[in-house]
């Protein structure tokens, strides 16, 4: 990635992060002026610099993801190996496996030193070795450009902004009563900011999203050399989400999603810039995403299996 783009990414990141923490700002100020603005920062570094390892750790024990030792998926750790020493990790992501039912793949922690990633039974049931290879250097790109602590910083943010947002309604309508008897005027602009800032401040974090996925799919192929890999992954989630019948019969079903609530790009956009941008790195090697790795085609059952008996075939 050129200089110029890094650059271009890094004021885009910079700018909505700002512009999210100005919105929190405002509301800490229209509650209880300066005061309420110095006592909204305490409370929000706060919660940045302490909270984020534990709710790393309480997220992955709330919805049952259990670590997947070494020596019960060897091949993929070698290739979650292999992909951090080509991103520069210091630190190799620990791997978690989650009983679900949807095809999903995600990271967590606080940033590279304490980074995770999680992989739900079905995605390794339904994809190839070479295309769970790019699911994991998709989020191994994640983790090595900041985003956990990016996008960990602007859902705190969004998240304070609302309860914040609440909080000064709750007041203002209590105060209407006591305005109308005594005649004072009502800050209605201050009610116009309450009511708008949570949805100001989702918008641009969903944005802000958007952008680092598109970031993140790029980087998925200097690390790993599959686009076409990586394509064929995102189509598979698209589909096993969508449904069979959805798929074939309303692809692309308008108005379901307004494009400025998704926290993702639209599958067609990334394959056609994952597939436009090629393999500017040589891919992993046989040994590691050959096909004899995959999980077999004619597996009888969704996952309901102790999770020791999910990955035998991986070893």
């Amino acid at each position: 990635m050129s200089p110029a783009t890094n650059m271009r990414n890094l004021l885009q990141t910079i700018s909505m992060l700002t512009a999210m923490t100005a919105l929190l700002a405002m509301i800490g100020f229209v509650l209880a002026g300066w005061d309420g603005l110095i006592i909204t920062a305490t409370f929000t570094f706060m919660f940045l610099v302490f909270g984020r390892s534990m709710s790393k750790t309480w997220m992955l024990k709330g919805i049952g993801a259990m670590k997947l030792p070494v020596d019960q998926a060897p091949v993929l750790h070698k290739i979650l190996e292999e992909l951090s020493r080509r991103a520069g990790l210091s630190r190799v992501p620990e791997l978690y496996l989650l009983d679900a039912d949807m095809m999903l793949g995600f990271s967590t922690g606080g940033g590279e030193n304490d980074a995770a990633i999680v992989l739900t039974g079905p995605l390794v049931q339904g994809l190839s070795a070479r295309e769970i290879a790019a699911v994991l250097a998709h989020e191994v790109s994640h983790i090595a450009s900041g985003d956990l602590a990016v996008l960990g910083m602007a859902d705190l943010v969004t998240r304070m902004t609302r309860t914040l947002s609440f909080v000064g309604v709750i007041l203002f309508i209590f105060n209407i009563p006591m305005a109308a008897s005594g005649g004072s005027h009502l800050p209605w602009g201050a009610l116009a900011l309450l009511l708008m800032a949570p949805l100001m401040s989702f918008l641009i974090q969903m944005a802000l999203s958007r952008a680092r996925e598109f970031e993140a799919d790029l980087g998925a192929l200097n690390i790993s050399g599959e686009p076409e890999a990586l394509a064929r992954a995102l189509e598979k989630l698209e589909y096993q989400q969508k449904g069979l019948l959805r798929y074939m019969f309303m692809p692309h079903q308008p108005g379901t999603e307004p494009s400025l609530l998704r926290s993702h790009p639209v599958t067609t956009e990334r394959v056609r810039r994952i597939l436009a941008h090629g393999a500017p790195i040589q891919p992993l090697p046989d040994e590691l995403v050959g096909e004899h790795h995959g999980y077999p085609r004619d597996w009888p059952a969704p996952l309901g299996m102790p999770v020791r008996w999910l990955l035998r075939w991986w070893r």
